[in-house]
């Protein structure tokens, strides 16, 4: 992006947070964005049932419809695939609880048309293909999942777990949201499908003389999906663009610690971090623990390049106003020296800001107000145009594979070098809602500045515009959730053309509507 198109579009960002910030306060926060694609199970475990007893409790059952007419947009939606077409989620199960014991088996299937649509395009030149392979050839992130309808059966939201007093120690499949942020979650989503990992976490905040803490270790195993980018055999003087990735085991262990002060009540402070690597180059007891030192030398027999991202986060609850703010601060720095991170703390850097308000009314409903600003793009020039592989978050230069499991990333659906702002209001009675909520995506502007602006081409920006319709309406056991999306593009992948000689003309705009159908029954 150009010098006047990076500050434009920080004035935006700037301008959004402001208007969310400084809006008045007066009642209690409740929104929750991430179960707007994607309906979490609640957590049933009860410390007061007798442990002599046996307990089996049916879990709700979930059927979500998706249909998209042109290119897949959304993320969040758990097991779900970005997807052309008709897509369909099922959902069902049972929870058990037996002394110290609790089992839960939940099951999802996904089934998708996975319709054929228009990918990178082939009018581009063909030193931009060289230039989208120096991006995603080192990340599994395929704009469309194989080239046939997509049935996938997923174990789901299933665990095992034994407890003891605050503590639990499980083997789990479940999907994981590490952090505050609603929309964007830095290191770990529902934007994909659960990987299997060890659990040991704190079930209920643990007590100390400076305050409470909760934390979660995890060690997981990630799934290689083996899908391609678009035309894999593309050469660029003579040689092939696409490089195959190692189908090796990928091991990922990290850490999430919340802190909440004694003497602040509402305020809670966090530190995550996750650590990626092959298996086969798990060399060291070392490398099996959850923490890293990102501000040390890693020693010079050991392989330099695992995949590590840390963030720092916050959240601010005022009750009294029923607003609540929260933000993420990320590196995906693997190593570096703590003289340099304090000098060039933007290098590598990553962040979300949000905040949450409620309206309260004479009356029994109230009004919700929702917004958040999400950067992953990098922020220097020596970043940006690097002769070596992107160091854009996610990527991977030896874990080619990047930070994802089963094609579709762990973190922020935005992607790599992504960016959006979010803005929601609704109105809200008890657990109904009607809301609308306005979003701007851009995609990888990392790919775009590489690409484009070096060649002063500053037209080619990817961004989206998307308008949603939300509705949530329960009665008694069944729960009806509609979405409408209205989704306009500019410049879809970058595509731009040029049949006459004027600089400043229309890109390959595209318009689509998205909708989807969320139906829960409480057996």
């Amino acid at each position: 992006m150009s010098k006047a198109g990076n500050q434009e579009k920080h004035k935006l960002d700037l301008l959004v947070l402001t208007l969310l910030v400084f809006i008045p306060f007066f009642a209690k926060a409740q929104a929750d964005l991430r179960t707007d694609n994607y309906v979490p199970i609640n957590n049933y475990w009860e410390d007061s049932f007798k442990s002599n007893q046996l307990k089996i409790h049916a879990l709700p059952f979930l059927m979500k419809w998706q249909d998209v007419k042109d290119y897949p947009y959304n993320w969040n939606d758990g097991a779900m695939i970005p997807a052309k077409g008709l897509q369909r989620l099922t959902r069902f199960g049972v929870h058990t609880q037996w002394k110290f014991i609790e089992l839960q088996l939940a099951p999802e299937f996904v089934l998708a048309e996975n319709l054929d649509f228009d990918q990178f395009s082939l009018n581009l030149a063909q030193v931009h293909w060289k230039d989208y392979y120096r991006f995603y050839n080192f990340i599994e992130l395929p704009e469309r999942m194989g080239d046939k309808q997509y049935v996938q059966n997923f174990p789901g939201q299933s665990f095992l777990k034994f407890h003891y007093k605050k503590l639990a120690l499980g083997i789990s499949t479940e999907n994981k949201w590490w952090g505050p942020s609603q929309r964007n979650s830095l290191l770990l989503s529902n934007t994909g499908a659960g990987f299997p990992h060890i659990t040991l976490a704190s079930q209920k905040p643990l007590d100390s003389k400076i305050g409470t803490f909760n934390f979660e270790l995890i060690t997981g195993a990630l799934t290689n999906g083996k899908y391609t980018p678009p035309e894999p055999y593309k050469t660029f003087n003579g040689n092939l663009m696409y490089v195959p990735k190692q189908n090796e085991l990928r091991i990922i262990n990290g850490f999430t610690l919340s802190y909440q002060p004694k003497w602040m009540n509402h305020l809670t402070l966090g530190v995550a971090q996750m650590y990626m690597q092959y298996q086969r180059d798990m060399l060291y007891w070392q490398d099996y623990l959850p923490i890293k030192n990102i501000v040390s030398k890693f020693n010079n027999d050991r392989v330099e390049a695992p995949i590590i991202l840390t963030e720092f986060n916050f959240k601010y609850i005022m009750p009294e106003v029923g607003a609540e703010m929260y933000g993420e601060f990320g590196w995906n720095l693997n190593q570096t020296t703590f003289r340099n991170w304090i000098i060039q703390p933007d290098k590598g850097f990553a962040s979300v800001l949000g905040i949450k308000k409620t309206f309260p009314t004479q009356k029994k409903y109230y009004w919700e107000l929702l917004g958040e600003i999400t950067q992953l793009q990098l922020l220097t020039r020596a970043e940006q145009f690097t002769t070596g592989v992107p160091p854009s978050w996610y990527l991977g230069s030896n874990v080619r594979q990047g930070y994802t499991n089963d094609g579709q990333l762990l973190g922020a659906g935005v992607g790599p070098g992504g960016s959006a702002q979010f803005v929601e209001f609704n109105w809200r009675k008890n657990k109904n809602r009607v809301g609308l909520a306005v979003e701007r995506r851009v995609h990888n502007n990392d790919f775009y500045e590489y690409t484009f602006v070096g060649s002063q081409d500053f037209r080619r920006f990817y961004v989206d515009f998307a308008t949603t319709l939300k509705i949530d309406w329960q009665y008694k056991k069944l729960t009806i959730a509609p979405r409408l999306s209205y989704i306009s593009t500019n410049n879809y992948n970058w595509m731009l053309y040029q049949p006459q000689n004027i600089y400043f003309i229309t890109g390959r705009d595209l318009n689509q509507w998205v909708g989807q159908l969320n139906i829960q029954y409480q057996l």
